[in-house]
Protein backbone atom coordinates (compact mmCIF):
# COMPACT_ATOMS: atom_id res chain seq x y z
CA UNK A 1 0.00 0.00 0.00
CA UNK A 2 0.97 3.82 -1.12
CA UNK A 3 2.45 6.07 1.94
CA UNK A 4 0.43 8.93 3.35
CA UNK A 5 2.09 10.86 0.23
CA UNK A 6 2.99 8.66 -2.81
CA UNK A 7 6.33 8.85 -4.11
CA UNK A 8 5.99 6.78 -7.08
CA UNK A 9 6.90 8.94 -9.66
CA UNK A 10 10.72 10.01 -7.81
CA UNK A 11 12.75 7.55 -10.22
CA UNK A 12 10.39 8.79 -13.40
CA UNK A 13 12.48 9.56 -16.26
CA UNK A 14 10.99 13.26 -17.25
CA UNK A 15 10.41 14.51 -14.04
CA UNK A 16 10.59 18.55 -13.41
CA UNK A 17 11.49 22.71 -13.99
CA UNK A 18 11.08 26.25 -15.71
CA UNK A 19 11.71 25.38 -19.55
CA UNK A 20 14.40 26.86 -21.14
CA UNK A 21 12.85 28.19 -24.16
CA UNK A 22 14.49 26.29 -27.23
CA UNK A 23 13.10 29.30 -29.58
CA UNK A 24 15.82 30.75 -31.81
CA UNK A 25 17.85 27.77 -31.58
CA UNK A 26 18.88 25.66 -34.93
CA UNK A 27 18.55 21.96 -33.64
CA UNK A 28 20.98 19.69 -36.90
CA UNK A 29 19.26 16.79 -35.14
CA UNK A 30 15.80 16.50 -33.50
CA UNK A 31 13.21 13.48 -32.24
CA UNK A 32 10.38 13.83 -29.85
CA UNK A 33 9.92 10.30 -27.54
CA UNK A 34 6.56 9.86 -26.77
CA UNK A 35 6.43 7.80 -23.19
CA UNK A 36 3.13 5.76 -21.75
CA UNK A 37 3.01 5.77 -17.90
CA UNK A 38 1.56 2.70 -16.89
CA UNK A 39 1.00 1.78 -13.00
CA UNK A 40 0.01 -1.75 -12.19
CA UNK A 41 0.01 -2.24 -15.73
CA UNK A 42 -2.64 0.15 -15.72
CA UNK A 43 -2.42 3.59 -17.96
CA UNK A 44 -1.37 6.34 -16.02
CA UNK A 45 -0.11 9.29 -17.90
CA UNK A 46 2.62 10.28 -20.50
CA UNK A 47 6.40 11.94 -20.72
CA UNK A 48 6.95 12.94 -23.93
CA UNK A 49 11.13 13.54 -24.60
CA UNK A 50 12.13 16.18 -26.81
CA UNK A 51 16.32 15.59 -27.83
CA UNK A 52 17.73 18.20 -29.85
CA UNK A 53 21.37 17.92 -30.96
CA UNK A 54 22.76 20.67 -32.01
CA UNK A 55 25.85 21.59 -34.37
CA UNK A 56 28.39 22.36 -31.88
CA UNK A 57 27.71 19.30 -30.27
CA UNK A 58 25.53 20.84 -27.38
CA UNK A 59 22.33 18.50 -26.66
CA UNK A 60 18.94 19.94 -25.26
CA UNK A 61 16.81 17.47 -23.75
CA UNK A 62 13.66 18.96 -22.58
CA UNK A 63 10.65 16.96 -20.94
CA UNK A 64 7.01 16.81 -20.39
CA UNK A 65 5.16 14.68 -17.70
CA UNK A 66 1.80 14.23 -16.19
CA UNK A 67 0.27 11.71 -14.59
CA UNK A 68 -2.24 10.53 -12.01
CA UNK A 69 -3.15 7.88 -10.18
CA UNK A 70 -6.13 7.07 -8.15
CA UNK A 71 -5.41 5.11 -4.86
CA UNK A 72 -8.42 3.66 -3.02
CA UNK A 73 -10.08 6.83 -2.48
CA UNK A 74 -6.96 9.51 -3.43
CA UNK A 75 -5.79 10.74 -6.70
CA UNK A 76 -2.26 11.44 -6.82
CA UNK A 77 -1.14 14.10 -9.38
CA UNK A 78 2.35 14.94 -10.72
CA UNK A 79 3.06 17.54 -13.26
CA UNK A 80 6.96 17.94 -14.32
CA UNK A 81 8.25 19.83 -16.85
CA UNK A 82 12.24 19.73 -17.18
CA UNK A 83 15.16 20.72 -19.52
CA UNK A 84 18.65 19.37 -19.33
CA UNK A 85 21.45 20.92 -21.80
CA UNK A 86 24.75 18.51 -22.11
CA UNK A 87 28.15 18.85 -24.09
CA UNK A 88 30.83 16.43 -23.97
CA UNK A 89 28.86 13.88 -21.88
CA UNK A 90 28.72 15.90 -19.03
CA UNK A 91 25.13 18.25 -17.92
CA UNK A 92 25.85 22.08 -18.66
CA UNK A 93 22.89 23.20 -17.37
CA UNK A 94 19.32 22.30 -15.82
CA UNK A 95 15.95 23.92 -15.20
CA UNK A 96 12.56 21.98 -14.00
CA UNK A 97 9.47 22.46 -12.06
CA UNK A 98 7.53 20.07 -10.53
CA UNK A 99 4.27 19.87 -8.43
CA UNK A 100 4.76 16.31 -6.72
CA UNK A 101 1.01 16.13 -5.54
CA UNK A 102 0.90 19.59 -4.22
CA UNK A 103 4.58 19.97 -3.62
CA UNK A 104 6.57 22.62 -5.36
CA UNK A 105 9.50 22.33 -6.31
CA UNK A 106 11.91 24.56 -8.73
CA UNK A 107 15.18 23.56 -9.76
CA UNK A 108 18.16 25.16 -11.26
CA UNK A 109 22.02 23.65 -12.02
CA UNK A 110 24.52 25.08 -14.50
CA UNK A 111 28.08 23.69 -14.21
CA UNK A 112 31.33 26.15 -12.79
CA UNK A 113 34.42 25.08 -12.55
CA UNK A 114 34.33 23.65 -8.81
CA UNK A 115 31.29 21.58 -10.01
CA UNK A 116 27.48 21.69 -10.38
CA UNK A 117 25.66 24.28 -8.76
CA UNK A 118 22.33 23.12 -7.69
CA UNK A 119 19.61 25.57 -6.33
CA UNK A 120 16.15 24.30 -4.60
CA UNK A 121 13.82 26.85 -4.16
CA UNK A 122 16.39 29.59 -3.56
CA UNK A 123 19.05 27.10 -1.87
CA UNK A 124 22.04 26.39 -2.87
CA UNK A 125 24.70 23.43 -3.38
CA UNK A 126 27.06 21.93 -5.21
CA UNK A 127 27.51 18.65 -6.58
CA UNK A 128 29.95 16.70 -9.08
CA UNK A 129 30.91 17.47 -12.32
CA UNK A 130 30.28 14.39 -13.76
CA UNK A 131 26.84 13.79 -12.18
CA UNK A 132 24.32 11.92 -14.00
CA UNK A 133 20.49 12.91 -13.96
CA UNK A 134 17.25 10.77 -13.04
CA UNK A 135 15.71 11.69 -16.55
CA UNK A 136 18.17 8.51 -17.32
CA UNK A 137 17.63 9.31 -20.99
CA UNK A 138 21.35 8.31 -21.94
CA UNK A 139 23.85 6.35 -20.79
CA UNK A 140 26.98 7.76 -18.54
CA UNK A 141 29.72 8.10 -19.76
CA UNK A 142 31.10 4.90 -20.22
CA UNK A 143 34.38 5.63 -17.63
CA UNK A 144 31.77 6.24 -14.86
CA UNK A 145 30.05 2.90 -15.53
CA UNK A 146 32.00 0.98 -13.27
CA UNK A 147 31.63 2.89 -10.04
CA UNK A 148 29.49 4.84 -8.02
CA UNK A 149 27.37 7.17 -9.93
CA UNK A 150 26.15 10.43 -8.38
CA UNK A 151 22.62 11.42 -9.48
CA UNK A 152 21.12 14.75 -9.85
CA UNK A 153 16.92 14.08 -9.15
CA UNK A 154 15.42 16.18 -11.46
CA UNK A 155 12.46 16.21 -9.76
CA UNK A 156 13.62 18.03 -6.46
CA UNK A 157 17.12 18.51 -7.14
CA UNK A 158 18.88 16.52 -4.30
CA UNK A 159 21.50 14.12 -4.53
CA UNK A 160 21.90 10.80 -4.88
CA UNK A 161 24.63 7.75 -5.71
CA UNK A 162 24.15 4.46 -7.22
CA UNK A 163 25.71 1.84 -8.99
CA UNK A 164 25.15 0.61 -12.73
CA UNK A 165 25.22 -3.05 -13.94
CA UNK A 166 24.95 -4.23 -17.17
CA UNK A 167 22.25 -7.17 -17.06
CA UNK A 168 22.80 -8.02 -21.59
CA UNK A 169 21.14 -7.70 -24.47
CA UNK A 170 17.12 -7.59 -24.72
CA UNK A 171 14.49 -8.28 -27.28
CA UNK A 172 11.29 -5.92 -26.21
CA UNK A 173 9.07 -4.47 -28.16
CA UNK A 174 9.30 -0.70 -28.92
CA UNK A 175 7.01 1.51 -30.04
CA UNK A 176 5.15 -1.41 -31.67
CA UNK A 177 8.09 -2.95 -32.95
CA UNK A 178 10.54 -5.76 -31.31
CA UNK A 179 14.05 -4.71 -30.87
CA UNK A 180 17.49 -5.66 -29.63
CA UNK A 181 17.80 -3.15 -26.69
CA UNK A 182 20.78 -2.71 -23.86
CA UNK A 183 19.29 -3.84 -20.50
CA UNK A 184 20.64 -2.18 -17.11
CA UNK A 185 19.91 -2.06 -13.99
CA UNK A 186 21.07 0.89 -11.46
CA UNK A 187 21.00 0.36 -7.81
CA UNK A 188 20.28 3.58 -6.28
CA UNK A 189 17.37 4.64 -3.93
CA UNK A 190 15.03 1.96 -5.56
CA UNK A 191 16.00 -0.69 -8.13
CA UNK A 192 15.03 0.54 -11.73
CA UNK A 193 15.40 -1.37 -14.92
CA UNK A 194 16.43 0.44 -17.47
CA UNK A 195 16.60 -0.47 -21.99
CA UNK A 196 18.54 1.70 -24.22
CA UNK A 197 18.59 1.28 -27.75
CA UNK A 198 21.45 1.38 -30.43
CA UNK A 199 21.99 5.18 -29.71
CA UNK A 200 21.69 4.72 -26.49
CA UNK A 201 18.72 6.70 -25.48
CA UNK A 202 16.08 5.16 -23.39
CA UNK A 203 13.12 3.41 -24.50
CA UNK A 204 11.72 1.64 -21.20
CA UNK A 205 11.97 2.07 -17.51
CA UNK A 206 10.64 -0.53 -14.89
CA UNK A 207 10.44 -0.39 -11.12
CA UNK A 208 8.37 -0.64 -7.84
CA UNK A 209 7.33 1.74 -5.85
CA UNK A 210 5.55 0.85 -2.63
CA UNK A 211 4.98 -2.46 -3.87
CA UNK A 212 3.40 -1.04 -7.08
CA UNK A 213 4.94 -2.00 -10.58
CA UNK A 214 5.43 1.23 -12.34
CA UNK A 215 6.47 1.03 -16.32
CA UNK A 216 7.64 4.02 -18.64
CA UNK A 217 6.88 2.66 -22.14
CA UNK A 218 8.36 4.11 -25.55
CA UNK A 219 5.06 4.43 -27.29
CA UNK A 220 6.30 6.37 -30.72
CA UNK A 221 9.02 8.49 -32.09
CA UNK A 222 8.51 11.58 -33.63
CA UNK A 223 11.36 13.35 -35.82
Amino acid sequence: MLRNRPNIWRSLTCAAAVLFSAAGIRAADSETREFVVKVDGKPAGYANMTIQRQDDGTTIVSCDTNVRVKVLIKTYTYVCRTQETWKDGRLQQLASQCNDDGKQFQVSATAQADGIHVRINGREHITKAEAWVSSYWTLPDAKLREGVIPVIDADNGRDMQGRLQFIGTAQIPVAGQPQNVQHYRFHGPNRIELYYDAAQRLVRQDWVEDGHPTTLELARIRR
